[in-house]
């Protein structure tokens, strides 16, 4: 009598609901994903003004020139100032003039991150009434 050999079944992996766990994982790495969100500047911007508003006649006692050129260098009322001594210079114009506008211009070419340091230099020597141009 012959016997009939068994196949031997080869072990896989069975796919039929790999699309199944494949969504759920897809689902849940979405569902616990902590996205970056990019807040930008923090400032306080005024409210829009029409036309017919009364503008606001500011002394030139009371305000601060700064301007930064296209290579970063800063200018404070038309004269030059290093960017390490800026934060004490605006510092001590601010508390001789709790008044003070800071008027703050950048050339159109200079980098954006001349103008946030500046900015920041500003913020943190207290100055509190900025103004934001390009020229």
């Amino acid at each position: 009598m012959r016997l009939k050999k068994k196949r031997r079944d080869m072990g896989g992996i069975p796919t039929a609901s790999m699309s199944d766990i494949s969504f759920c994982l897809l689902v849940f790495f979405l569902a616990t994903t902590k996205f970056d969100i990019k807040k930008g500047l923090g400032m306080m911007l005024p409210a829009p003004s029409r036309a017919d508003d009364v503008k606001v006649k500011i002394k030139d006692d009371n305000i601060a020139k700064l301007y930064i050129d296209r290579e970063g260098r800063v200018a404070v009322n038309e004269v030059e100032v290093p960017l390490a001594d800026l934060k004490p210079q605006i510092k001590q114009m601010v508390t001789d003039n709790p008044n003070l506008v800071i008027s703050l211009k950048t050339d159109r070419r200079s980098r954006y991150a001349n103008m946030i340091t500046v900015l920041d230099r500003l913020r943190s020597a207290g100055a509190e009434k900025i103004s934001l141009s390009t020229n």
